[in-house]
């Protein structure tokens, strides 16, 4: 039986939904990422970034890009000394973390229901690329927004990304005797559905 143009769209905007919606933004009033510091071998400090960027696409692909220069750490002296002398945001203002989920479970996931994934991502710091391994763990909303959270800190080595200098230079005007170079990172960043 030959299908009626009317039919054709018809099945085609109902198909088409099912494809399209495997794409999300993030959306940063609803995102958190996290980490802290350890300084003198025993003070723990929590800090964190207020712009966030990113998105998954429909293949899985995932990107994350933070805007270090909105680096938080509730002192502004040392916002400022970490966005000058460890970051150096007027050389290297952005930091980007990409890498790919299964977007099979992601398609497969009910509203309420979480699945949990390994992920190896790369990040792109201070002009260095580094592996970045995440377990994550991701919800569905109902309304369609994916919850990505990280379940174990993600460690990130200060030195792997030629962060040293900055550290020591941040130590010294602290008057510290040391700051810890390992750094956990905590995530829990909203992607909501493109429109």
């Amino acid at each position: 039986m030959a299908l009626s143009v009317r039919n054709i769209i018809f099945v085609a905007l109902a198909v088409f939904p099912l494809c399209a919606s495997a794409a999300w933004k993030l959306d940063n009033s609803q995102s958190q990422l996290r980490f802290l510091s350890v300084k003198n071998n025993s003070v723990i400090e929590q800090h964190a970034f207020k712009e966030l960027d990113g998105s998954i696409t429909d293949q899985g692909e995932v990107q994350v890009m933070l805007d270090l220069s909105s680096v938080d750490t509730q002192i502004p002296i040392r916002d400022e000394r970490m966005k000058a002398m460890l970051f150096k945001v007027s050389d290297f203002p952005k930091a980007m973390l990409e890498g790919e989920v299964d977007i099979t479970g992601l398609a497969d996931l009910k509203p309420g229901e979480t699945l949990t994934q390994q992920v190896s991502l790369k990040l792109n710091l201070h002009g260095a690329i580094n592996p970045v391994n995440a377990d994550l763990r991701i919800t569905r909303l109902v309304d369609g927004t994916l919850m990505v959270s990280s379940q174990s800190p993600i460690i990130i080595d200060a030195k792997a990304f030629g962060l040293e200098k900055g550290i020591t230079a941040l130590q010294e005007v602290a008057n510290l005797n040391g700051i810890l170079p390992s750094v956990p990172v905590f995530v829990n960043l909203a992607f909501v559905p493109e429109s």
